[in-house]
């Protein structure tokens, strides 16, 4: 181990390959994926990278300099900093990436000592070594991942405490009693307070006290998708980066964007019903008028034969049922009649003075070819 790291609160890491006969091109790629995947990490977005260059071959006579148009550089590695709560995080994505390149690399982590760390708090604690540096050479993300432990052994008690804590936030959403547990074990091996401890866990579990507070927060966010294709648009998207910003777990947010999904189709389902049983009822109405409309009509043409009395054809149709008119309205009874009827069959005098108009004119249109 070596002692040449001076950033506290931050980890070192630098990668090379170690390929003895290696593939330039397939490596330089492979080291630029592993540098996307990292900042797609939370929080890791604007992780600043330094490439290490691979060394070209000199040939007999060569400068060092390139003509114009050779090939570009081609890295073989790269070298980063990050926070130290994001090592185990890291470490996990690098793992991954070795999985899928299969390429041996050598692998150099640096870590800031507790002392150093509390240094830069208060200058007076006594001069020790400023960081200590692992380094191991694989290709197998298993012997990778045997890092993790002895890094974190080296992590002040409060931050190892910490990671632990919201690691298993972001797994489950909540510290469930099972991790308070596992804490409280790790609380008395690191020999942290109570208070000390209360604290870590507030602040793993961040603005929410539990995952039922997430919950409500989240199903409040997910209001603002008012038709199913919301949930499958880049809307979602964001909501999926709030969740993240939430510790919600991915299968939490999945769940509550079902709940939503299914919420969303009953008031679909519910406004399609409600359309059609306003349609069924303005047919009904539309039914119900019509019937009215034809035994009013029947009920004023059996009115109009039960007073007609011989007449000289008019002149002209209006004339007609101005006549027609006052036969029916003259006697008391008749006119008596007429109005029950209008009544009875809730006619507005529009409705009904076009249907006395239509009757009376058909009876004229009669009355002209006897």
């Amino acid at each position: 181990m070596v002692h040449d790291f001076d950033s506290a609160n931050r980890f070192r890491l630098s990668i090379t390959s170690l390929e003895s006969e290696p593939n330039p091109r397939g490596i330089h790629a492979d080291v630029q994926a592993l540098a996307s995947d990292i900042t797609r990490l939370s929080n890791l977005e604007h992780t600043t990278f330094e490439f290490i260059p691979r060394s070209r071959p000199r040939t007999p006579g060569s400068g060092t300099a390139l003509a114009n148009g050779a090939e570009p550089q081609l890295c073989v590695g790269l070298r980063f900093e990050a926070p130290l709560d994001k090592l185990r995080v890291v470490l996990r994505c690098i793992g991954n990436w070795l999985d899928r390149t299969a390429e041996r690399y050598s692998f150099e982590v640096t870590i800031p000592s507790a002392q150093a760390i509390a240094r830069q708090i208060n200058p007076a604690v006594a001069k020790t070594p400023s960081a200590y540096t692992i380094t191991l050479a694989t290709n197998q993300a298993k012997t990778l991942a045997q890092v993790l432990p002895l890094g974190e052994a080296l992590l002040p008690p409060q931050d190892l405490y910490l990671t632990k804590a919201e690691d298993y936030v972001n797994t489950f959403g909540e510290l469930t009693p099972a991790a308070k547990a596992n804490l409280l074990l790790l609380r008395y091996r690191m020999g942290l307070s109570g208070e000390e401890t209360s604290d870590l866990n507030a602040r793993a579990m961040g603005p929410f006290k539990s995952l039922g507070e997430k919950y409500q927060h989240f199903r409040r966010e997910l209001l603002v998708c008012k038709q199913e294709s919301d949930l499958d648009s880049e809307l979602w998207q964001v909501m999926q980066a709030k969740a993240k910003t939430m510790s919600l777990p991915e299968a939490d947010a999945q769940f509550l964007k079902a709940e939503r999904l299914s919420a969303l189709r009953r008031e679909a389902e519910q406004e399609r019903q409600q359309r059609e049983a306003e349609a069924e009822a303005e047919r009904q109405r539309h039914r119900e008028q019509q019937q009215r409309t034809e035994r009013y009509r029947q009920a004023f043409e059996s009115l109009v034969v039960d007073t007609l009395v011989p007449l000289n054809v008019a002149p002209d149709a209006d004339q007609f049922r101005q006549a027609m008119m006052a036969q029916l309205s003259g006697p008391e009874f008749n006119r008596g009649r007429l109005i029950q009827a209008r009544d009875f069959y809730h006619l507005t005098p529009l409705e009904a003075d076009a249907l006395e108009k239509r009757v009376l004119d058909e009876l004229y249109l009669l009355s002209r070819l006897l």
